[in-house]
C-alpha cells in the first residue's frame, strides 16, 4: 500500500469514526471531474450547452431520458419541444463538471443542445473566501520585505537545475495557492463568527480559530516557495474585504456551506496534497506538503464534525440543505493532459490538471461519498465530536 493510499484510507476511517458510523471497506462509482481554482478566481462567465434530449446512457440521472419532462424525444420526433427551465438547466450542468453554474438566460436550442448564458465558479482545493460564490483572494506583492508572510525557516528548494520557465511555472503556482491559503485565514475567521451565531460548541468554535492559525501558516509556507522560485519576495496585498464581512447565522446555510467547503473542498485539499506530497522530490517543499496535508485533514474532520452537529441541531431542514450539496457531486470524465514538464513539476509537488482531477477524484469516490451516505442516514450522537479532538 503506497502512502497516498494509506493517507486516504486513514483519512476515510477518521471519519466515518466521527460520524460515530462504521468504516466502510470502499466506495464504486463513476469518477467526479475536478477544476482547481483559476489564477482569477472570480467566476466565468460562459455559453454552457449540454445534448438535449439527453439519453440514460448520459449519466445525467433522469433530467432528460427519453426527451425528459420537458423535451419530445420520443418515437417519430426529431426536435425536443422546448429546453428546460433555468432551475432544471442549473442542476444538468452542475452535474457536468466539479463546481457551480448560475444560469442567468433562457435556454436556445442549437444542433441538438440546449445552451444558456452562465456564470461558472470552479470548485476550489480548501476552504475559500466567498462572496456572493465567488472566491476572492488578495493580490500579490512584489516587494523587498515580504512582512513576513515569507519567513520559513530551512525552507529553500533546489532550484539550481531548473529553466527558468520552470522556475516561472512554479512560482505562479505556489504564488497561487499562497493566496488561496491567505484567504482560507478569512474564511476561517468568518466561519467561527457563524459557528458562534449559530450557538454552537465550545470546541467546534475553538477548532475554528486553530484552523485560522494553520491556514496563515500554510500561506507562510506557500509564499516563501513562491519567493524561492521567483527569485524575489513574493507577498499577499491588503485583503478585499470592501469593508465589511457578511456574516450567516442560517444554520441551515452555515451547514450547507461547511459541506461544501469542507466537507468536500478540505477532504480533497487534503488528499491532493497528500499525493503532491508522495510525488515530490525536493525536501523544502516535501516538508511544506507534510504538514498542509496534515492540516487539512483536521480542517476536513472539523467541517464533517460541524455538518454532523448542524444535522442533530436543526434537523430535516438543515439535513435538506446538506443533501442538496452532496447531490451536486455529478458524474462526469476525467479528461485532459497534463502540461509539458510534468514529472519535474511533480518533483516540485506541482500537478497538473489531469492529476489533481484524478487525486480529487480519488477523495470524491473513497472518501466524500460514502461519508455522506453514512452521515444523511444515520444519527450521530454526542461522542462524535469528541473522536474530532482524539
Amino acid at each position: 500500500m503506497n502512502t497516498a493510499h494509506a493517507f486516504r484510507r486513514t483519512l476515510a476511517h477518521r471519519l466515518f469514526a466521527l460520524l460515530a458510523l462504521p468504516a466502510a471497506a470502499g466506495a464504486a462509482g463513476c469518477t467526479t471531474a475536478y477544476s482547481s481554482c483559476p489564477e482569477d478566481p472570480e467566476p466565468v462567465s460562459k455559453v454552457a450547452c449540454f445534448a438535449w434530449p439527453q439519453d440514460d446512457a448520459s449519466g445525467l440521472g433522469d433530467a432528460g431520458g427519453e426527451g425528459g419532462a420537458w423535451g419530445g424525444g420520443g418515437a417519430g420526433e426529431s426536435e425536443p419541444v422546448a429546453c428546460p427551465p433555468r432551475p432544471e438547466a442549473q442542476e444538468i450542468l452542475n452535474r457536468t463538471g466539479f463546481g457551480s453554474h448560475s444560469v442567468k438566460s433562457d435556454g436556445a436550442l442549437q444542433d441538438g443542445q440546449c445552451c444558456y448564458q452562465a456564470y461558472f465558479i470552479p470548485m476550489c482545493e480548501g476552504r475559500p473566501y466567498l462572496v456572493e460564490e465567488a472566491a476572492r483572494t488578495a493580490p500579490f506583492v512584489r516587494a523587498r520585505g515580504s512582512a513576513g508572510w515569507g519567513a520559513a525557516e530551512a525552507l529553500a528548494p533546489r532550484i539550481d537545475h531548473l529553466t527558468a520557465d520552470l522556475r516561472a511555472e512554479l512560482a505562479a503556482a505556489w504564488t497561487r495557492d499562497a493566496l488561496f491559503e491567505h484567504a482560507s485565514v478569512a474564511s476561517f475567521g468568518r466561519f467561527a463568527l457563524e459557528l458562534l451565531a449559530a450557538g454552537a460548541p465550545a470546541d467546534l468554535v475553538e477548532e475554528a480559530h486553530r484552523a485560522a492559525l494553520d491556514e496563515a501558516r500554510h500561506a507562510r509556507l506557500c509564499f516563501a516557495l513562491a519567493s524561492a522560485y521567483a527569485g524575489e519576495a513574493i507577498a499577499p496585498g491588503a485583503f478585499p474585504f470592501d469593508g465589511r464581512v457578511e456574516v450567516e447565522a442560517d444554520l441551515a446555510s452555515i451547514a450547507a456551506r461547511a459541506a461544501k467547503e469542507g466537507c468536500i473542498g478540505e477532504t480533497i485539499a487534503a488528499v491532493v496534497a497528500a499525493e503532491e506530497l508522495g510525488a515530490a522530490e525536493d525536501p523544502a517543499v516535501r516538508s511544506a506538503l507534510a504538514i498542509i496535508a496534515a492540516d487539512e485533514a483536521r480542517h476536513a474532520e472539523l467541517a464533517w464534525a460541524t455538518v454532523a452537529w448542524a444535522i442533530r441541531a436543526g434537523g430535516e431542514r438543515v439535513r435538506a440543505a446538506v443533501e442538496e450539496v452532496f447531490a451536486g457531486l455529478g458524474r462526469a470524465e476525467l479528461g485532459g493532459g497534463d502540461n509539458a514538464g510534468g514529472a519535474q513539476l511533480a518533483a516540485h509537488g506541482r500537478f497538473g490538471a489531469a492529476a489533481r482531477g484524478e487525486a480529487a477524484a480519488r477523495a470524491i469516490e473513497e472518501i466524500v461519498r460514502p461519508a455522506s451516505r453514512l452521515l444523511l442516514a444515520g444519527r450521530p450522537d454526542g461522542a462524535a465530536q469528541s473522536a474530532m479532538m482524539a
